[in-house]
């Protein structure tokens, strides 16, 4: 560009008088056209220096017309702050896991072409099944646009489950009341996917344990979320199944879980679902969330059938408590959720309400199967619930006024008291805490009533 002034200015110093006002003339033209140049040059520059384009490389070489898919793949980044990252992901993907991996503790959003995700800043939770910052996508995809507001390092999985079709267990023959319910089997929807590990422990059940996925409530294709989840906890947990022996899905259709590979029946093999202490129980899993959401009644429903048969197949009340080695009682219910005996908010806190609704219909049911007389419904616990939950720090904590709470403590994952107050009337508590994960304590008088999960998500 400075070659072409100077060699437009050394013309014009060449030309006569006669001619030196064309020349001026030819000269400012030039000008012109060059500063629109320039202009046209700082802004592509700009756009090209805030766009960072990444081609993720397969890991298969092509030697056949048909191409095995990597179902699992995991790579490290820098996202620059303020700047687009465009992944070239080199096939399809259906579910992504994006986790940071330096204290910078950003947002990220991706978009797929299809949908827009948010990841929210880094909450490690090993006692969460399914973490918050696995997405499984609506519409697979192979491209990946990420955006952070500061520099950061992330880790990124994908994962890919070929989509298949199958027939939902409630078209099929119904069983008999006490029966095992239909099932749709691990055969036909892990169908194409890598083969589970072997290795397998028979136990003796004594509590049936229920958690959530705390996934999408509007995701209909549960047959690729069930695929994606048994990706999730085999490919990137490195566990040798998938953690749950059953899963139920909102339209009350019931999937099969954790292979028996022979050892024993399905319902009474150990599974991966209750924070290292797995031993004696059967772990359910309802896909969706169920935070602020209640489940649907086809899978209640579904719940209840799968329970009555374990109960009544044990011979085990569905009100009664025996020892287990948990986090908070040397006891632990039959029929127990995942929070019971884990750091955890799961399974929600509208199944929390509706637990006592669950063994009383589980317990009528076994009765009837017994020929025995009906027994009288318990009393309730306690409701209550935590909303919104993650919060950016403000949210309600609402209990029944007979629990009689005096004072509330936030405790880190250490069990250090971090905050300590008198319980408002009004339920609602503010905290000032950094983005993690904390235990929220609901205290009377004497005794600790009750002790939830709760994120801060600080933006």
């Amino acid at each position: 560009m400075a070659m072409t002034l100077v060699i437009l200015a050394s013309q014009c110093c060449n030309c006569s008088n006669r001619y030196y006002m064309q020349c001026n003339f030819a000269l400012l033209k030039s000008l012109k056209f060059l500063l629109l140049l320039a202009c046209w040059y700082g802004n592509t520059s700009f756009q090209i220096s805030n766009m960072v384009s990444v081609v993720l490389q397969p890991d298969y070489f092509v030697e056949e017309p048909s191409i095995a898919p990597n179902y699992y793949k995991k790579v490290q980044l820098v996202l620059e702050g303020n700047k687009t990252h465009r992944l070239n992901l080199g096939q399809l993907y259906s579910a992504i896991k994006v986790q940071g991996i330096d204290s910078s503790n950003s947002w990220i959003t991706a978009e797929t072409g299809h949908e827009q995700l948010t990841f929210g800043k880094s909450i490690d939770d090993p006692n969460i099944d399914i973490p918050i910052n696995f997405k499984i996508l609506e519409k697979s995809t192979n491209l990946l646009v990420l955006n952070t507001a500061t520099s950061t390092a992330v880790e990124i999985e994908l994962f890919y489950a070929p989509p298949i079709s199958i027939k939902s267990n409630k078209e099929r023959n119904k069983k008999a009341d006490c029966e095992k319910p239909i099932t749709i089997p691990q055969s036909e929807w892990r169908s194409g996917l890598p083969e589970p590990d072997s290795g397998r422990n028979e136990v003796t059940v004594k509590h049936c344990i229920i958690h959530h996925s705390a996934g999408s409530n509007t995701d209909t294709n549960y047959v690729n979320t069930i695929r994606n989840i048994y990706l999730l906890h085999t490919q990137s947990n490195g566990w040798d199944d998938i953690g749950y022996n059953f899963v139920i899905a909102p339209n009350g259709t019931i999937f099969s879980g954790r292979d028996p590979q022979g050892v024993a029946e399905e319902d009474n093999i150990q599974g991966a679902h209750f924070c290292g202490k797995n031993s004696g129980t059967m772990g359910i899993c309802l896909l969706g969330n169920y935070n602020l959401t209640s489940p649907t009644s086809m899978m209640k429903g579904s719940l209840n059938e799968l329970l009555a048969w374990k109960l009544h197949k044990e011979e085990i009340d569905a009100n009664i408590s025996f020892p287990h080695p948990t986090s908070w009682d040397e006891n632990l219910g039959s029929v127990a959720m995942h929070k019971d005996g884990c750091p955890t908010a799961c399974p929600g806190d509208s199944v929390s309400l509706i637990i006592d609704d669950i063994k009383y219909d589980v317990q009528q049911a076994i009765d009837a199967c017994s020929g025995s007389v009906a027994i009288q419904k318990s009393e309730k616990k306690f409701k209550q619930m935590v909303y919104p939950n993650p919060s950016s720090g403000k949210f309600y904590a609402l209990i029944e006024k007979r629990a009689n709470i005096s004072t509330y403590r936030i405790l880190d994952q250490q069990g250090n008291e971090i905050q300590k107050s008198i319980y408002p009337a009004s339920g609602k508590i503010t905290t000032n805490v950094p983005s993690g994960s904390y235990y929220l304590e609901l205290r009377n008088k004497n005794n600790s009533v009750s002790t939830q999960i709760i994120l801060i998500e600080n933006q």
